[in-house]
């Protein structure tokens, strides 16, 4: 194998590399998962990168700042455990 063979099969792997991630990317991107507190107060809508798109408590909340964190601490925690899930079983299926 000659040095420009050798550089050759390089820039393709890059290629192939870099082709992946976009696909990745564009499956995060479309991601979406919404978690809820253990009663329900409190629901979080997350993306696949993780970042929060909404927040919303329910009408009978009543404010509390320590159960108010909590609530939101929960359905962030569960919102997450559902996008992991659901970011494994779709790498899964890429292979």
């Amino acid at each position: 194998m000659t040095i420009v063979n050798f550089m050759l099969d390089g820039l393709k792997n890059l290629y192939n590399l870099q082709k992946q991630a976009r696909e990745v990317q564009v499956m995060l991107s479309g991601e979406r998962q919404t978690g809820s507190s253990r009663d329900a107060t409190v629901s979080v809508a997350l993306n696949g990168s993780f970042e929060v798109l909404e927040v919303s408590f329910a009408d009978n909340h009543l404010y509390d700042k320590a159960k108010t964190a909590r609530a939101e601490k929960e359905a962030f925690e569960s919102a997450s455990a559902k996008i992991k899930e659901s970011l494994v079983n779709k790498m899964k299926g890429m292979q």
